[in-house]
């Protein structure tokens, strides 16, 4: 008997809305008992069945390798060590996968393992490979378990966070939800724990208005945070995927979420979010931060213009060129991400400086703009997917230098009429020519000798001479007008 299944039974992930789901470490791990939460993990895994069964793709983000690894190692707290981490994440993700994939065995379902790095999703052609992979998984039925390659991973295992990577994630696969689960079951407008007045937020339509206590950090077992979630949020959003916090004790509230049922916090999509490759940008790791004051910051985030030094006013972290970076307002929040020009280092130099100043103060001739259009991405008001700046409103110093066309000549207009005078005589003497017999043309344009002293060499008659020297003088007055006008003159005379 095969069991071979055909083409037309396996799952279409274009045609079906994608659900991604992270759980954290906190959620999974037992504080009390150091042990791993095997009731949670269950819920979960039934919550993807269902899920699978509404005929939703399912992606689970789950943190825990290090968590399990302590676990299996007797271990009572989390270490700080690096090569520790990464130790215990080696030991604890392949029990955390064996668990998984006991569970979805016994409902009859398929898993996958899929380990990311920063650097897998910021390589154009590897984030294009990952997206195939998730399709194909999809495609196949398969239910992917991600995570942080945490054992080759660097920067301290920080992507920083699975907040952030099931982001990432949502974004690559273009997902239509995210669910973070977590120890609170919304997001409150203060620290619940210690402010009794702190009020629940249920649904949040512009992130760059909502005002939240974000200090609280995450668990001693996990690395995220309210301020790690709104991130992702950020990401999420920009990328059009409409993101729930929502408490991981009962998991099988998603799906009533998905109906309509209010509960958690729900952060609606962007009108219009990002498509392509500034959707990848999104996933390219963030190496710093460059401040921006107010007039920049309203150049790039509503007038949709490249960056400039003249607004730039503090500069975070060691970047390279290429690198992508936080375009931060005058208070260090994000609205933006961007793929930068130019190194910390040089960007520290020239910032604050004028267009004018630029060149002098980077010490070379380089690119005009700090972060050009094309490469940035808005993250907190609707996007304008055009890669060029937007020359409709006055010119700015934040603007850089000017790129309005270039205003008529003065005696271009001066000699107007005189132009549409000529033109309508010529071409009525050249009707009346064409039935004599008679052909009209325009005299040739006299060659320019650059250096010349006003006579053309070669030349054997003043007439020719003066005409010569006549035509260098327009030309260094740079007029087209005169130019055209001249010669016009001389067809009307014949």
């Amino acid at each position: 008997m095969s069991f071979r299944r055909s083409a037309s039974q396996f799952f279409s992930p274009n045609h079906h809305p994608t659900v991604v789901i992270k759980v954290g470490t906190s959620s999974l791990i037992r504080a009390e008992q150091g042990s791993l939460n095997l009731s949670s993990l269950a819920s979960i895994v039934e919550t993807a069945r269902d899920l699978k069964a509404q005929g939703f793709n399912v992606i689970i983000v789950s943190s825990g390798a290090v968590g399990v690894g302590c676990q299996r190692l007797r271990l009572c707290t989390r270490p700080d060590n690096l090569a520790q981490k990464q130790a215990l994440a080696a030991v604890g993700q392949v029990h955390l996968m064996r668990y998984y994939d006991d569970l979805f065995t016994a409902l009859d379902l398929k898993c996958a393992q899929v380990l990311l790095t920063l650097d897998n999703l910021a390589n154009r052609s590897q984030y294009i490979n990952a997206k195939n992979t998730f399709e194909e998984l999809l495609r196949l039925g398969a239910i992917p378990i991600v995570n942080e390659n945490d054992t080759v991973a660097v920067q301290e295992l920080r992507i920083g966070d699975n907040d952030t990577l099931s982001a990432q994630v949502a974004t690559l696969v273009q997902a239509d939800w995210l669910f973070l689960l977590t120890d609170v079951p919304n997001l409150f407008t203060a620290n619940p724990n210690v402010d009794p007045d702190a009020q629940p937020i249920y649904e949040v339509f512009d992130l760059s208005k909502l005002n939240v206590d974000t200090s609280t950090k995450g668990t001693q077992w996990g690395t995220g945070g309210m301020a790690t979630k709104l991130t992702a949020a950020r990401i999420a959003t920009a990328a059009g995927c409409r993101m729930v916090i929502c408490s991981a004790v009962d998991p099988a509230v998603i799906p009533k979420i998905i109906a309509g049922e209010r509960i958690g916090t729900v952060f609606h999509p962007n009108v219009q979010p990002l498509k392509g490759r500034k959707r990848w940008i999104l996933s390219v790791p963030v190496r710093g931060e460059v401040w921006l004051d107010s007039g920049a910051q309203a150049a790039v985030q509503d007038r949709k213009k490249s960056l400039f030094s003249a607004g730039i006013i503090k500069v975070d972290g060691e970047f390279e060129a290429q690198d992508a970076v936080r375009l931060c307002d005058e208070q260090g929040s994000e609205f933006a991400r961007a793929l930068i020009n130019y190194s910390s280092h040089e960007v520290d130099k020239v910032k604050g400086m004028s267009s004018k100043e630029f060149a002098a103060g980077l010490g070379y001739m380089g690119q005009e703009e700090v972060c050009h259009r094309a490469n940035i991405c808005l993250l907190l008001s609707p996007h304008d997917d055009s890669d060029h700046d937007h020359t409709s409103e006055p010119h700015s110093p934040y603007d850089g230098p000017s790129r309005t066309p270039t205003p008529p000549l003065g005696l271009a207009g001066q000699h107007a009429a005189a132009i549409a005078a000529a033109v309508a005589e010529v071409e009525a003497a050249r009707a009346a020519g064409q039935e004599a017999g008679v052909r009209f043309q325009l005299p040739p344009r006299p060659p320019h000798h650059a250096g010349s002293s006003g006579s053309l060499g070669g030349s054997n008659g003043n007439g020719h001479s003066q005409q010569g020297q006549q035509e260098q003088q327009e030309q260094q007055q740079g007029s087209a007008a005169d130019d055209i006008a001249a010669r016009l003159a001389v067809l009307k005379t014949r």
